[in-house]
C-alpha cells in the first residue's frame, strides 16, 4: 500500500474514534511490521479513565468499511511543534518503542 493510499482510511479510523463519547481526540498511525507489511496504530486521549483497549476495538469492529486498529494506546496529549501541529512522527517513533519492548 502507497503511503497516499493509507491517508484517506488513517483519518477515516481518527474520525470514527474521536466520535466515541469517551474519546477527546485520537490520531492514527502506521508502523511497519515484518510480516504484516504495517500495522495501524491508534493513540487516544480519553475523556474517562475507564475507558479501554477492547472498548475501542469493539467500536472500530461495528463499522465494515473502515479497518480495525492493531494497537490502541492512551495519551494525556499529543507531541506538538512550537506552531502547535502535532508531530505524528513522534507517535510513531513512540508507537514503535512501545511495541516493541
Amino acid at each position: 500500500m502507497q503511503q497516499n493510499e493509507q491517508l484517506p482510511e488513517t483519518y477515516q479510523i481518527e474520525s470514527l474514534i474521536t466520535d466515541h463519547e469517551q474519546v477527546v481526540d485520537a490520531k492514527v498511525i502506521t508502523i511497519p511490521h515484518p510480516e504484516k507489511g504495517e500495522l495501524i496504530v491508534a493513540w487516544v486521549i480519553a475523556n474517562d479513565s475507564a475507558l479501554t483497549e477492547e472498548t475501542i476495538v469493539k467500536y472500530c469492529d461495528r463499522s465494515n468499511d473502515i479497518s480495525t486498529p492493531n494497537y490502541i494506546l492512551f495519551t494525556d496529549e499529543f507531541p506538538t511543534t512550537p506552531s502547535g501541529k502535532i508531530q505524528k512522527i513522534r507517535l510513531k517513533e513512540k508507537a514503535l518503542e512501545l511495541i516493541n519492548e
